[in-house]
């Protein structure tokens, strides 16, 4: 796990649901399942970091209802959204909320809805 996703997880660590990369599966619900997007880096012409790395992180909040999906995606945005700080052992000079999309699914009785949220996050380095 890097050090941007780590430090993903820390800040989300009060919301009342798990939170882990969009990779394992099944997806439990409810449940907060994330995955870097893409990641900007400024250099130096000798290769060294001079800036602010920007990365992209999408953030999945999963649940059986649509309400229960949406109150999560809720929880994740007051936490996320115009947040600067600490971020595990990195520091976030500020996140944004890029987009915000519902999806729901269903497989046989199982119904998932889900809230895609899209962050950038500014940080010192990753």
């Amino acid at each position: 796990m890097s050090a941007l996703e780590a430090g993903l997880v820390s800040v989300l660590s009060g919301i009342d649901a798990p939170v882990s990369p969009r990779l394992q599966q099944p997806a439990l619900v409810p449940s907060v399942r994330y995955q870097r997007i893409y990641t900007t880096r400024v250099n130096a012409v000798d290769g060294l970091n001079v800036g602010p790395t920007e990365a992209g992180i999408q953030v999945d909040c999963l649940d059986q209802s649509y309400t229960g999906s949406k109150a999560l995606a809720d929880s994740v945005r007051d936490i996320l959204h115009g947040y600067s700080g600490a971020w595990g052992a990195l520091t976030a000079h500020f996140v944004n909320l890029q987009t915000e999309n519902d999806f729901s699914e269903q497989d046989g009785d199982r119904v998932t809805h889900w809230v895609s949220q899209r962050y950038q996050i500014w940080t010192n380095v990753d």
